[in-house]
């Protein structure tokens, strides 16, 4: 075996574990020049026992790699794989097409590295999934087996891994195929039929998914792992309550103290709502596991969810000592510190996050904080340095940086902000629904009806755009006809909106119909406590003449909102 290690072995932990054939980022080319140059001060080329051919080729692929031009990474790491016919450079070349989506480079990769290691398990399942993807499923599921056979070893014979490959494929049919026939050899190993329901689950044959966990049930009763599916797949038929049942059952027999069993438990319960009782199950397990991030983590998260702050932050401090779920626990203390008004540890917790799933959340938090704080400037520096990959992230953060420049009083700014960005997206729909408001609040009522109008012609049934078109003629205008009909149009999408409704009450009022709008304004605080329902609602009640069930209207909504600027403009209005 020769001895080399490159700016590329790092890479190793990409191999296909977890994953079919897609990588698990969203920037190829970005986690890839990230990656290397974390590696370069570290990692050096070595003189190692190559051809001269096969380093110049490493290194073109090395420094190819650091620029991000992946293709003649792929092609250098492939040509040098077939020249040393060395099985780690092959498997490197694999791994590195997978990850960049170079299909079928990797295949030939692949193809290679079992020919040069036919006993190797990794090779032959890195090879399966590329041949099923290529509609080889024979040949597929003659590597399948090979690699069963080679993982002898293992409590599963690997079949889970195998199940989370297929899972990922997106020939459901050859995936399950494939499936059916290594399971029809392997029918008394309980992990096949498992595998088998996992497959089949993602799949969403939820009987055939029931009848497989059965069978491995059968074959080894009160098993935790199939426990938890199985409660999983009744609760995705529909019956959350005898999911609950089934895992109390099994939780009162052999698997009180088991961990996976206790959060499937747990989590279920807050799927109901019933979240006391989730709580006090997250709190055993971590009392049971407290070196357990997980456990640890979803109880920190529901004391969060519950308001006990102080206990939440215990566990989520917790969470970071272990070095586990981090990002997560990292996001919810900026939560937790926000709450408590203390905004520069919030602030410390959410930049913390610098990747993942939380990675949005927690810098767009970090920037309205920012603003907050009356440093504009910095939350929308912070805002341009984000890493967006798509258009629907594009759109969200200029939807930040616009709410950012509004809550400011830069509405202007704002209205022209928006009009920019939507030169860039012109089809996006809440960039031009943000601009409607907007362009309303600073008194362009011809943009805002313009721009509600080209959402409600895309999408007819947009209660939001037809409620906002409704309210801003019948507020600003005399054209109470054509109000009302918006308005309507939104009740029949969505007859319990509470804003509609209140909608509804102001053209009513705005049209004289005072007895019609003090009903429908009555409903709409029935249905929300909101200040400006109550605004609403007291202004009609003063014009009526009753005017102190106006102020017990108007004094009750400023005990809870004493600084909403609508409420406190009417009753200014009115002399109070």
């Amino acid at each position: 075996m020769l001895r080399f290690s490159y700016l590329f072995a790092g890479l190793a932990v990409l191999s296909l574990g977890g994953c079919a054939v897609s990588p698990e980022t969203d920037s190829t080319a970005d986690a890839v020049k990230s990656h290397v140059a974390s590696k370069t001060e570290k990692e050096k080329l070595p003189a190692a026992d190559f051809p001269p051919q096969v380093l110049y080729q490493l290194l073109v692929a090395e420094l190819a790699g650091q620029r991000g031009q992946l293709d003649v990474a792929v092609a250098n790491y492939l040509a040098a794989a077939k020249d040393s016919q060395e099985p780690e450079i092959a498997a490197r070349a694999a791994r590195i097409s997978i990850f960049t989506q170079s299909l079928s480079e990797a295949l030939e990769a692949a193809e290679l590295w079992v020919k040069l290691e036919p006993e190797n398990p990794e090779a032959r399942r890195t090879l399966a999934p590329l041949l099923l993807a290529f509609g080889r499923a024979p040949e597929a599921e003659q590597h399948y087996d090979k690699f069963i056979a080679l993982s002898a070893n293992k409590p599963d014979r690997g079949f889970s891994e195998i199940s989370a490959q297929l899972s990922r494929d997106k020939n459901n049919i050859a995936a399950l195929s494939v499936m059916d026939k290594l399971l029809a050899k392997n029918k008394s190993l309980p992990h096949a039929w498992l595998a088998h329901a996992q497959l089949v689950m993602h799949q969403v044959k939820l009987k055939l998914a029931l009848d497989s966990v059965d069978h491995a049930l059968d074959l080894k009763s009160h098993w935790a792992p199939a426990v938890v599916l199985r409660a999983r797949i009744i609760s995705l038929q529909g019956n959350k309550q005898a999911a609950l049942d089934y895992l109390e059952d099994e939780r009162g027999d052999a698997l009180e103290n088991d961990i996976g069993v206790g959060l499937s438990y747990a989590r279920l319960l807050t799927e109901v709502e019933q979240f006391k009782k989730a709580r006090e199950e997250f709190e055993r397990l971590a009392v049971l596991e407290p070196r357990n991030p997980d456990v640890v983590y979803a109880a920190g998260v529901l004391a969060l969810q519950l308001k006990d702050y102080d206990q939440a932050e215990k566990r989520l401090k917790r969470v970071l000592s272990l070095g586990s779920r981090t990002l997560g626990a990292h996001f919810y203390l900026g939560r937790l510190y926000e709450k408590k008004n203390n905004f520069t540890l919030a602030l410390k917790h959410f930049l913390a996050v610098r990747h993942g799933e939380f990675y949005l959340g927690a810098q767009t938090r970090a920037a309205s904080l920012l603003a907050e704080l009356g440093k504009l400037e910095k939350a929308q520096e912070l805002l341009h340095s984000l890493r967006l990959s798509n258009a629907q992230e594009r759109a969200r953060i200029y939807l930040v940086e616009a709410e950012l420049l509004r809550k400011a009083g830069k509405f202007k700014e704002a209205l022209d902000f928006l009009t920019a960005k939507l030169e860039e997206m012109p089809d996006d729909t809440s960039l031009r629904y943000s601009r409607a408001l907007m362009a309303e609040k600073v008194g362009e009522l011809e943009v805002a009806e313009k721009d509600l109008l080209v959402i409600i012609e895309r999408e007819p049934s947009n209660a939001q755009a037809l409620n906002a078109l409704g309210y801003t003629l019948a507020d600003r205008t005399q054209r109470f006809d054509e109000a009302l009909g918006y308005i309507e149009r939104a009740l029949a999408v969505k007859p319990e909106d509470a804003a509609i409704i209140d909608s509804m009450g102001w053209v009513q009022y705005r049209m004289g119909n005072h007895e019609k709008a003090v009903e429908h304004l009555r409903r709409a605080m029935e249905l929300i406590n909101d200040a400006e329902v109550a605004a609403h609602l007291g202004e009609v009640l003063w014009s009526m003449g009753n005017k102190q069930g106006a102020l017990e209207v108007w004094e009750k909504a400023l005990r809870e909102n004493p600084n909403h600027k609508v409420l406190n403009d009417i009753m200014k209005r009115f002399g109070l």
